[in-house]
C-alpha cells in the first residue's frame, strides 16, 4: 500500500489528541486547515535533511534556518503533488486502497513521525560536525550547539507560512472547480480550476510581481545610490573622477563610484611605502546620470581618462564593475602601490542593482557596458604611438568578468588587442573560461586547467594551492583566480540534474571531503552559499583580498617593484573587505 495514500482523519485522528485546543472554534478550524498532507510531509522531510547537507562555506545559524524552511516547503509541494499523482492512478485501479482502516492511519502516522525526527536529528548532528570541519578549515570560530535548535523553530516557521500560503491557492483551485461543476463534467472541471490557478499565479508573479519587486528594487538601489557613505569626500586630486577639473561631478558619480574616487593611495603614501617618488594615481570613472546610454558613458569615460592623463601612465587597467558599479580596493590599491602610481584605471556604471539581481534580471546589460567601455578605450589607445601607449590590460571580478571578457571573440581576439588579462571568481557564463576549460590539456583538473601547459595562461586556486605564477609564453598573460571554494565560479543550472568533473576530482584545499554531488540538492546549497561568497575570511570562498597583489605581479608586473616589499603589501591590501 502506498504511503502517500494513508490520509490523516482530520475530524478524529487530530482532534482527538488536541482536543482543548480544538475546542477554541476559530483556532480549531484554523489548525485543521493545515493539518498537512502525508506525501508533502515525506517530502518535506527529505528536503529538510537534504538542506543540513555539507555546503562549501560556513553558515550562520538564521541563513541555514531560512534555507532549510524554504527547501522543506519545495519538498512539500513535490512529495504532495507525487502523492496526488498515485492517488489518481490507484483510484482507477484499486479504490479501496484509498480508505485505509483508523488503524493502519495511526500507524502510518506514527510511523512518519519517528523516521522523520530521527533522520532530522541525525542531519542536524551531521550538519554540526560537517560546519565545524568547514568552520575550520577557513579559521571562522564555531558557534555553540544552541543554535541548531534555533534553526529547527525559524525553518518550522517558515514552513507553516509558506504552507497556509499554499492552503489558500488551493482553496481557490476548489472553489473555481466547484463553479466550473456546474456546467462541465467533473474532471474538466479540475483541469479547468488548476488551469486557472496556474495561469492567474503566473502572470502574477512573471507579470506583476517580479516587474514590480524589480521595479522597486531598481527605486531603491537608486536612491541608494545617492547616498555618500560617511568618510568619502570628494577628491582634491586632478587625477580622480570628481576632483577639480573633472568632467564629470562628485554628486553624478554614484555611491560606488564615489568610493572608488576618495579612498586609494595618495602620492605622499605611495612614497613613503616605496621610498621613492611617486604620482597621484588615476581613478576615472563615470556614473550613470552622467549619459543616457552605455556608449555615452564609455565616450566621456575616455575623455575623463585623457583629462586625467591615464594614457600617459605606464599601465591602464579598463575594468567591468559589478552590479552596482563597485570598483574592488583591494585590487586598485594593489595595483597602484605595485607601480607607484604610475597607473591608470578607468570604469562606468552601468545599474545600480546588486551583483545578484543583476546576475538573475539582465546578464546582457553587464555585457553591453564591459564592450562598450573597452571598445571606446581601445580605440583612443590605438591612436597613440605604439612606442608610448600604456600597457592595456583587462579587469573583471565576479558579475564584472562576464562584461570585462564580452568585447572579444576567443583568445587569439583578446591577445591581439590587450598586454595582460586578470579575471577574478568569473562566472560559468564566462565564455572564454568555458572554452579553455573545455580545451584543457589532457590529465589536467577541470576546476583548475592547464591550458597548452600554462604557457600564456594559467588558473590559479590562490594562497591555499601555491603554484608558479610566471608566464614562460610570448602572448599577454591571461590569468583567472578561482577558489575551490567560491560558489560564484561554480554555480550553474547544470548542478541540477548533471554531475560536474570537478565534484569527482580532488577537492581543494579548504572543501571538506563529504561535499559531493546529488541531483538539485547541490544546486540549491551552491546557490545558498552564494549569498555567503564574499563574508568569508580572505583566501576563501569570494573574498580573494592580498592575493591580487599575486595576480597583478603576474599579468602586468612592474620593472622596478621591490620584491621584498610583497608580503607587507599582500598583509595590507588583505585587510579590504569585498562589498559590491
Amino acid at each position: 500500500m502506498p504511503v502517500t495514500t494513508l490520509l490523516p482523519d482530520r475530524s478524529a485522528q487530530v482532534a482527538r489528541r488536541i482536543r482543548p485546543v480544538l475546542d477554541v472554534p476559530v483556532l480549531g478550524r484554523f489548525l485543521r486547515w493545515l493539518t498537512p498532507d502525508y506525501g508533502g510531509l515525506i517530502g518535506a522531510t527529505c528536503f529538510f535533511c537534504w538542506s543540513l547537507t555539507p555546503s562549501l562555506l560556513p553558515r550562520t545559524w538564521i541563513y541555514q534556518a531560512i534555507v532549510s524552511g524554504l527547501t522543506a516547503i519545495i519538498g512539500y509541494a513535490l512529495g504532495s503533488l507525487l502523492g496526488w499523482l498515485v492517488r489518481v492512478v490507484v483510484r482507477q485501479v484499486r479504490p479501496s486502497l484509498l480508505s485505509p482502516s483508523r488503524r493502519v492511519r495511526l500507524i502510518a502516522w506514527w510511523a512518519l513521525s519517528v523516521v522523520a525526527t530521527v533522520a532530522a536529528s541525525w542531519y542536524l548532528t551531521a550538519a554540526a560536525g560537517w560546519q565545524t570541519q568547514i568552520r575550520s578549515l577557513m579559521g571562522v570560530e564555531s558557534p555553540g550547539p544552541n543554535h541548531y535548535v534555533l534553526i529547527v523553530l525559524v525553518a518550522g516557521a517558515i514552513f507553516v507560512a509558506f504552507l497556509a500560503v499554499g492552503r489558500l491557492v488551493r482553496g481557490a483551485s476548489r472553489r473555481l472547480r466547484r463553479f466550473f461543476g456546474r456546467w462541465v463534467p467533473p474532471l474538466a472541471a479540475l483541469v479547468a480550476s488548476v488551469t486557472c490557478v496556474a495561469v492567474v499565479s503566473f502572470w502574477s508573479w512573471t507579470g506583476l510581481l517580479y516587474p514590480s519587486l524589480l521595479g522597486v528594487a531598481n527605486d531603491a538601489f537608486a536612491a541608494v545610490n545617492q547616498e555618500t557613505e560617511a568618510g568619502n569626500n570628494a577628491p582634491t586630486s586632478r587625477t580622480h573622477s570628481g576632483g577639480p577639473d573633472s568632467l564629470v561631478t562628485w554628486d553624478s558619480l554614484g555611491r560606488k563610484g564615489r568610493e572608488f574616487v576618495s579612498s586609494g593611495p595618495t602620492a605622499a603614501e605611495l612614497t613613503a611605502f616605496n621610498g621613492r617618488p611617486a604620482t597621484d594615481p588615476v581613478r576615472a570613472y563615470v556614473g550613470m546620470n552622467s549619459a543616457e546610454t552605455p556608449a555615452g558613458l564609455a565616450s566621456l569615460a575616455v575623455r575623463e581618462l585623457e583629462r586625467a592623463g591615464g594614457f600617459e601612465r605606464e599601465v591602464l587597467v579598463v575594468v567591468t564593475t559589478t552590479g552596482t558599479g563597485w570598483v574592488d580596493g583591494a585590487a586598485a590599491d594593489a595595483l597602484e602601490y605595485l607601480y607607484n602610481g604610475d597607473s591608470a584605471i578607468v570604469a562606468t556604471q552601468y545599474s545600480y542593482l546588486p551583483s545578484w539581481i543583476s546576475f538573475v534580471a539582465d546578464q546582457e546589460q553587464v555585457r553591453i557596458a564591459g564592450r562598450a567601455l573597452f571598445e571606446a578605450v581601445h580605440a583612443a589607445w590605438r591612436e597613440l604611438p605604439a612606442d608610448s601607449r600604456p600597457r592595456l590590460v583587462v579587469y573583471g571580478e565576479s558579475l564584472g568578468a562576464l562584461g570585462s571578457s564580452a568585447p572579444f571573440d576567443g583568445l587569439d581576439d583578446l591577445q591581439d588587442k590587450v598586454d595582460g588579462a586578470l579575471w577574478v571568481g568569473s562566472p560559468t557564463g564566462h565564455a572564454l573560461r568555458s572554452e579553455l576549460t573545455e580545451q584543457r590539456d589532457p590529465g589536467s583538473p577541470a576546476r583548475l586547467p592547464v591550458y597548452e601547459g600554462g604557457e600564456d595562461v594559467k588558473f590559479w586556486g590562490g594562497w591555499q594551492e601555491p603554484m608558479d605564477l610566471e608566464f614562460s609564453g610570448d602572448e599577454p598573460p591571461v590569468l583567472f583566480l578561482q577558489h575551490a571554494s567560491d560558489p560564484v565560479a561554480l554555480w550553474s543550472w547544470d548542478l541540477m540534474f548533471s554531475q560536474p568533473e570537478w565534484i569527482t576530482e580532488e577537492h581543494g584545499p579548504d572543501v571538506i571531503d563529504n561535499f559531493d554531488w546529488y541531483p538539485f540538492v547541490t544546486f540549491w546549497q551552491i546557490t545558498a552559499d552564494m549569498a555567503l561568497s564574499a563574508t568569508v575570511p580572505a583566501g576563501h570562498g569570494h573574498n580573494y583580498g592580498g592575493e591580487l597583489v599575486d595576480a597583478w605581479l603576474a599579468v602586468a608586473p612592474p620593472g622596478d617593484w621591490d620584491h621584498e616589499r610583497t608580503d607587507e603589501l599582500r598583509e595590507m591590501v588583505r585587510s579590504f573587505a569585498p562589498v559590491n
